[in-house]
């Protein structure tokens, strides 16, 4: 430690000052964050790959009434659109990506070609 081997200036310490073990909190603090997987490759265009993420129920609805949240991002530039759609239906949640896809193709003048979504297994059941 840095006092003990007398690297701090004006530090008056007196008394044992040992430590016999590490809080969880100091433990904890000291853990670095790693990405998750990520093979490296990196989107060359727009619209190469979105990323979709679906989120709810809330345990409170927002002012509009929604309790879910949809949102979709394109891998390369990072634009996000956040919808609120009404439920987690296979319904909705493809009226909301449909919408995105139309306006996005209008907008870039192209096509979707990738994306990622974490699903579940009824919901691929449904549609």
């Amino acid at each position: 430690m840095m006092f003990s081997k007398g690297l701090i200036d004006r530090l008056n310490i007196q008394g044992n000052l040992e430590i016999s073990s590490l809080c969880k909190d100091y433990i904890f603090d000291k853990h670095t964050v790693h990405p998750y997987n990520d093979n490296g490759v990196r989107e060359r265009d727009l619209l190469e790959r979105i990323h979709i993420d679906i989120w709810g129920p809330a345990p409170v609805q927002s002012s509009e009434g929604a309790l879910y949240f949809m949102l979709i991002m394109d891998r390369y530039s990072s634009y996000c659109q956040v919808t609120f759609p009404s439920s987690k239906s296979a319904e909705a949640t493809l009226k909301v990506f449909r919408n995105y896809h139309v306006e996005t193709k209008y907008h870039t003048g192209r096509k979707l070609q990738n994306m990622h979504l974490d699903i579940r297994k009824e919901w691929l059941n449904s549609v």
